[in-house]
């Protein structure tokens, strides 16, 4: 690595935004290395789910201030910078049992934060779509698994304690499982459709058996706070600051 791609790696794996070490640490250093040789911006791209807010809050603008922030510290070795995707998880919400107005109110609301704040998004219905992903297919992949195939999933109890907390119309167990199916259809469609660029979760490394396999960094979504803003609908706390 050139003095500068080290310098970028420093900021993005800084602790202050990462809850745990980068995954393919020596793939990372190779991508930052290709973004500089071709004069370009160190591009990012990740989820951003929804949940049962039907408009973004104090929480939403909160990460995007923090992800702005890690902006400047880059930009500050490195003119052009971070230019973060978000892939707005329309299915995701679906599948958790949120009303798909809600979810279009809430994605149109973060869509006109984030132009404010020069990121770019896209839709998986589109990738869904491009890919051959379904509800059916996931389905029929669940039917066609053996018995005790869910007994081997790592980390499958962290798993089942999220969908009993996000899932409205599921037993866990069964949400659960046809969640780790369906991630585990986008790891492919992720990994074709931004090969070359960094992803980013606001996830625990442990699940990485959920994500692509791609150079990743796992954020926090603010400061020294993991929870995903999409499903933060409390009052901002007072004298904290965030």
């Amino acid at each position: 690595m050139t003095n500068l791609s080290e310098q970028i790696y420093a900021v993005l794996t800084k602790r202050k935004y990462n809850r745990g070490e980068p995954h393919l640490k020596s793939e990372l250093r190779g991508v930052i290395d290709a973004f500089i040789d071709r004069g370009e911006p160190v591009k990012l791209v990740g989820f951003w789910g929804t949940g049962p807010k039907a408009k973004s809050n104090w929480a939403d603008t909160a990460t995007c201030e923090f992800l702005a922030a890690l902006n400047t510290e880059v930009k500050a070795v490195y003119s052009y910078g971070i230019e973060f995707t978000f892939i707005f998880a329309t299915f995701h919400g679906i599948h958790n049992g949120y009303e798909k107005f809600v979810i279009s109110s809430y994605v149109r609301d973060m869509g006109r934060i984030f132009n404010g704040f020069g990121f770019k998004y896209l839709y998986l219905d589109a990738l869904w779509k491009k890919y051959g992903i379904s509800f059916e297919k996931i389905d029929m992949l669940l039917n066609q698994k053996p018995t005790g195939w869910w007994a081997a999933i790592e980390n499958r109890e962290v798993i089942e304690k999220n969908a009993q907390t996000r899932n409205k119309r599921l037993p866990a167990n069964i949400a659960a499982q046809k969640y780790y199916v369906m991630r585990d259809l986008e790891k492919e469609m992720l990994e074709k459709e931004f090969g070359g660029y960094i992803f980013h979760a606001f996830s625990d490394p442990d699940l990485k058996n959920v994500l692509p396999e791609m150079p990743t960094l796992y954020l926090y979504a603010r400061k020294s706070r993991s929870s995903a803003p999409w499903f933060v609908t409390e009052e901002k706390p007072q004298g904290v600051e965030l």
